[in-house]
């Protein structure tokens, strides 16, 4: 037997039901009625077309999508979090602007919170040393990084150490 429109759409009416609860038999009883033919020709159908096995993965493909769109969503989530994070943590190290982060133990959440959304570990062991599994590059983007970087080197280049290091000859002998 040839699948034709009217077994596809049959096949898409019976899914509904079965998808709203309905048992096979039910589904294929009032299925049977909507279409105006009798059940043992849906069951035909049911056999001929494999309706379980096609239901079977139409729900598979519906779970994947599903999973699809909320893996999405929560990793856009994540990001939008950790970038209000990291602009904590920006004013915070750039300007000193401490309002948003009043403590130690507050600094202490926000960093963890940014490890966190980053599935970044964010626990401190202690044995005879203590050992922090942080990821510096993970706490800020890129570019703060390099500023930073930048900063410190500027500020080394600056210094005059000819002075320091001038040797006193009277003093030599």
């Amino acid at each position: 037997m040839i699948e034709q429109k009217i077994h596809t759409d049959a096949y898409f009416y019976w899914f509904d039901l079965t998808e709203q609860g309905l048992k096979t038999s039910e589904a294929i009883n009032k299925t049977a009625e909507q279409f105006g033919f009798k059940k043992r020709a849906l069951w035909k159908w049911y056999t001929e077309f494999n309706w379980k096995n096609r239901a079977i993965e139409k729900r598979k493909k519906i779970v994947e999508q599903v999973d699809k769109k909320q893996n999405k969503t929560l990793a856009e989530n994540r990001l939008n979090y950790l970038k209000i994070m990291h602009k904590v943590l920006d004013e915070y190290i750039k300007q000193g602007d401490f309002s948003q982060i009043g403590s130690a133990k507050d600094l202490e959440t926000v960093i963890k919170t940014c490890l966190v959304l980053q599935e970044a570990p964010s626990e401190v062991t202690k044995s005879d040393s203590v050992n922090v599994n942080v990821d510096a590059e993970s706490l800020f983007d890129e570019d703060l990084m390099q500023k930073i970087l930048d900063e410190e080197t500027n500020d080394n280049d600056d210094v005059d150490l000819t002075d320091e290091f001038k040797i006193d000859e009277d003093n030599l002998n």
